[in-house]
């Protein structure tokens, strides 16, 4: 039987590639790093956004939590699919642009 498989993971250095189904393309968070917020300000209290993680992809509600120097801790409300180091994640409240920064692999 052929059955549909996807990359979702590559370690580089351990030259290991995992490959798993559609369902373990789903996470519910994620970690930004190289922050930019427009206001200028550090995030200094876990806030309620909507995020994007790619261009094209709708905004998904999420809480926004500091977690290291130069990182946030992105929870989101529902999974979402393909989550991608080393794309940007963007983040909004209504059609305001709050900031965003690089998705951490």
């Amino acid at each position: 039987m052929n059955k549909r498989t996807y990359v979702i993971e590559i370690n580089s250095h351990q030259n290991v590639i995992t490959l798993g189904d559609d369902k373990d393309l789903y996470k519910d968070k994620l970690f930004v790093k190289d922050l930019s917020f427009i206001s200028g300000d550090k995030l200094s209290d876990s806030i309620k956004a909507e995020v994007k993680i790619r261009y094209n992809s709708k905004k998904s509600p999420a809480i926004i939590s500091p977690y290291s120097e130069g990182k946030v801790l992105i929870n989101f409300e529902k999974p979402q699919r393909a989550i991608t180091p080393g794309q940007s994640a963007v983040f909004y409240q209504g059609d305001t642009i709050l900031g965003g920064g690089i998705i951490e692999g």
